[in-house]
């Protein structure tokens, strides 16, 4: 089996590389900080020296990023290591100005490349059930579609590099609308006090239940500590999205809206908090 490289070990990278390592693909890690590579080392993983040789002993490479910094470093950091025909593959939520960079440095190499986000749960990613949204070359992704379904059970393919990226700014501009609908409802629901329990099964049998309402509902209700998907992160991929539409003249005030109640929450609760604070702005700031 093709030996596969990992760069980002996060919440969601890593139970993504956890899958490749099960499938039984030799695999190859590299992290910034050692402690993050330990424990797929000691389930068989090869942890690289440095990303060179990452890219070298790699026919795919997969990398899950926080933002679009770290892609432009670990691409460059890859580049002297890149293999002919090797495809490099980028799950990032990042800039769509970066498929230009990444695809420049992996053409001068002769390899391949394609920016893949994914949207789902960390619970999703460890079962292999990501929407992974691609753009690129269509006979590179058929190459890598073997390793790509092993995380994703949806790749739906939206055109040329950059296209990925772009699409995920969709979902998540649709997805902050969606949070802050909900948290706004159910912060009323709260104040009128309605027991979780009636608010769950009466909005959960109607068309306004989903699969957002179904994990983030009771969170929002009664508290949480659950942090897998904060606020920071969403703040991140909205400011994305805002400068994506006003590089191509689109009206956003819904984003800046959006950015604003962000802001005021991160500002609250700290960027690290869960986005179920969205609505418990009304209580006091120890009460998640």
């Amino acid at each position: 089996m093709d030996a596969i490289g990992w760069v980002g070990l996060g919440n969601m990278g890593l139970p993504m590389a956890r899958r490749i390592l099960a499938s039984g693909h030799p695999l190859w890690i590299w992290a910034r900080n050692p402690q993050q590579a330990l424990d797929l080392k000691r389930s068989g993983a090869h942890v690289a020296t440095d990303l060179i040789e990452l890219a070298q002993r790699s026919k795919v490479v997969i990398s899950m990023l926080r933002d679009t910094a770290d892609v432009e470093e670990v691409f460059e950091g890859m580049r002297l290591g890149m293999q002919p025909d090797t495809i490099f593959i980028d799950m990032t939520t990042a800039a769509p100005a970066v498929a230009l960079h990444a695809s420049t440095i992996t053409k001068e190499r002769a390899a391949g490349f394609l920016d893949a986000p994914v949207t789902g749960s960390v619970a999703a990613a460890g079962e292999g059930r990501l929407t992974c949204f691609i753009g690129g070359d269509p006979t590179l992704l058929e190459a890598s579609r073997p390793v790509l379904t092993l995380l994703c059970d949806h790749l739906i393919h939206c055109g040329d590099n950059g296209s990925g990226y772009r699409m995920k700014l969709v979902n998540q501009t649709v997805l902050a609308g969606i949070f802050l609908g909900l948290a706004d409802g159910l912060a009323l629901a709260r104040r009128d006090d309605f027991a979780p329990s009636t608010v769950l099964e009466a909005v959960g049998s109607g068309p306004a239940a989903g699969s957002l309402f179904q994990t983030y509902a009771q969170r929002m209700l009664t508290g949480s500590d659950d942090r897998s998907f904060t606020l920071g992160l969403l703040r991140k991929d909205l400011r994305l999205a805002r400068a994506e539409a006003h590089e191509n003249g689109i009206p956003c005030s819904m984003l800046d809206l959006m950015l604003e109640r962000l802001t005021a929450a991160s500002e609250r609760y700290g960027p690290h908090a869960g986005v179920h604070v969205l609505s418990r702005m009304d209580l006091p700031p120890t009460n998640r």
